[in-house]
């Protein structure tokens, strides 16, 4: 099948996460899709465009994906305009995502901020699906605002398979939850060299948990950090996205391990 060519899609749900964050359910109309979490989709508005979102969906789930979208451009402005029933188009699975097959029976630690938990959101889903998969996971999402948080109609589902730490930044004087970053979190917490981590936030974010959990033991194999901005054509075709050492996000990643990539480079990504 020409990898160019996208399939349909018609949008089946709309949900609000913030004033600029917004989940789609797309249901597709004659085809199925089979993904590991961490991989991508090109998704195509008729007359505006295609850009890349990470698959935000449960794996199990065939013949539908949900993707997380910030309104930041043209394309994302049009899928914020989109209602219930338009049509759209997909390109996917694409991209490498994590290796959930070497995760099997390990601790596994998730750490997301702001949107960057969509691309670990499938993973999360796993956990909760198959709760002996691995022998324990530990969720660290951080965002500045209460009203930045995203999926909290989720969480009470997502505590029944892990550890779930929610921390505000910037929290104010009503938070009854966990306060801080990220990272003040992390410090708190031992890993052993067989730990598994999966991180996804800004560059700085990604570069300050993965330089703490190395200090910490976790080796840097197994540390693995999605990168998910600069990709366009999808394929590996167009180069806009390759990256040193001559890997390309959208076909060698988006996921990588701290051994493919060093830590002065996620701070610049």
């Amino acid at each position: 099948m020409n990898p160019y060519v996208p399939k349909p899609g018609i949008v089946e749900g709309i949900r609000w996460e913030t004033e600029r964050i917004r989940t789609f359910v797309i249901r597709f109309s004659g085809w199925t899709i089979d993904f590991k979490p961490g991989q991508f989709t090109q998704v195509l508005v008729p007359g505006v465009g295609e850009a890349p979102f990470c698959i935000a969906s449960r794996p199990s789930v065939k013949d539908r994906v949900k993707i997380t979208v910030q309104k930041r451009g043209n394309v994302t402005q049009a899928l914020h305009n989109l209602k219930n029933g338009d049509a759209v188009g997909l390109r996917g699975p694409l991209g490498t995502g994590f290796p959930i097959e070497e995760f099997k029976g390990r601790e596994l630690v998730i750490v997301g901020t702001g949107i960057g938990i969509a691309a670990l959101r499938s993973l999360i889903y796993l956990a909760v699906e198959q709760p002996n998969y691995f022998s324990h996971v530990t969720v660290v999402y951080g965002t500045r605002y209460p009203q930045d948080l995203i999926y909290a109609y989720e969480y009470d589902e997502w505590r029944t398979a892990v550890d779930l730490i929610i921390t505000l930044s910037r929290a104010p004087p009503e938070w009854r939850g966990h306060r801080g970053r990220v990272t003040e979190h992390l410090k708190k917490m031992s890993f052993s060299q067989d730990t598994v981590a999966a991180v996804c936030g800004s560059g700085v974010v990604m570069r300050s948990v993965s330089k703490l959990l190395i200090e910490k033991g976790v080796k840097p194999e197994n540390i693995y950090v999605s990168l998910e901005r600069h990709m366009k054509c999808g394929i590996g075709k167009c180069a806009r996205c390759m990256i040193s050492p001559g890997l390309y996000v959208c076909k060698n990643g988006p996921v990588f391990n701290l051994k493919q990539i060093s830590l002065e480079y996620i701070a610049r990504w």
